[in-house]
């Protein structure tokens, strides 16, 4: 018996070290660095009342996509968001504000393609302020909107959600490379931690492995993202804008963009937030090839569609 139990013991320890040697030269894409690096330091800088921003009031330069790069200018405004104007001025019209991650950023595009100034050519009596940051998450979103100075105040705010941003809130997540100030629940509200310090056992791959399946794929992620819903709710009232959920499609669907984008349709119902979702609207116009070429991003086509969509949905909301 002692002597099975050891065989056992050992077969487990073998496979479980050549299991992590084998991740190790994989280097799988869900590996996150520690201590954090930023990746491109040339465009960004840590800022911690909402994780980091470009450079602000600079022209950059980016070179997207990474299979194909091209030159895209890059215009960062006083508040280091990407934008040809300061979020504040004295300015009369109905004002939307859009936040998001890369796909709002306008990662592989011009400025002037994105839909958010698409939609403001389109409706000129419209401000419309673009406040995508690549690889937010739905945290770091709200933290923005907390933060960020806009002046005048928003009419309609709408948080443009990608299915990746509603992991994105998991603790070691560093966005473009920064020890990020993290939510986490206490009691069922959101209160913000610091960093965490990750010992040298949770550095494991197999560790690391099963922490992202546990945030991507299991509910670690949904009770946070709730928490996160409900302040962008009381928010709202409190400084009298409507609030807006539209969901982004992926190239590819799968399954667990299904599951996320249901989940944030009932979330919004239950808490009375106007919801558009646009992957109906973006498949129907070319799916796939309204996309930058071997990429997740939309090209301008693709955000000429989702300009088109919103639209209607805007102008309903700014009645």
């Amino acid at each position: 018996m002692r002597r099975n139990v050891a065989l056992l013991v050992t077969s487990v320890l073998v496979s479980l070290t050549i299991a992590e040697l084998v991740l190790r030269a994989f280097h799988p894409a869900w590996v996150i660095p520690y201590p954090p690096v930023c990746y491109w330091p040339q465009l960004y800088e840590r800022w911690d009342p909402h994780g980091y921003r470009l450079h602000p009031a600079r022209r950059l330069e980016d070179y997207y996509p990474p299979a194909r790069p091209r030159r895209i200018a890059i215009h960062a405004n006083a508040e280091g968001f990407r934008s040809a104007h300061d979020f504040a001025g004295d300015d009369a019209r109905p004002h939307v504000v859009v936040l998001g991650d890369s796909m709002v950023f306008g990662s592989g595009v011009e400025e002037g393609e994105r839909f958010t100034e698409r939609l403001e050519a389109m409706e000129p009596g419209w401000r419309v302020d673009n406040m995508g940051m690549v690889a937010y998450g739905t945290d770091l979103m709200l933290r923005a909107l907390e933060t960020v100075p806009v002046a005048p105040p928003p009419d309609v705010v709408v948080f443009a959600i990608f299915s990746h941003d509603v992991y994105r809130v998991m603790p070691e997540a560093t966005g473009v490379g920064f020890p990020l100030p993290r939510y986490a629940l206490r009691d069922g509200e959101l209160v913000t931690v610091p960093y965490p310090a990750r010992p040298a056992w949770t550095r494991l791959r197999l560790v690391e492995g099963a922490r992202y399946v546990r945030w991507r794929y299991g509910g670690a992620s949904y009770a946070v993202n709730a928490a996160i819903l409900d302040r962008f709710r009381a928010l709202a009232d409190e400084r009298r804008f409507v609030p807006a959920i539209v969901f982004l499609p992926a190239r590819r669907e799968r399954w667990d963009d299904r599951v996320r984008r249901r989940w944030l349709a009932f979330e919004a119902a239950r808490r009375a937030v106007a919801y558009l979702d646009l992957s109906d609207a973006v498949h129907a116009a070319g799916g796939e090839a309204l996309y930058i070429p071997d990429d997740a991003h939309w090209d301008a086509r693709g955000h000429e569609v989702v300009a088109e969509a919103l639209r209607p949905f805007l102008a309903n909301l700014l009645r």
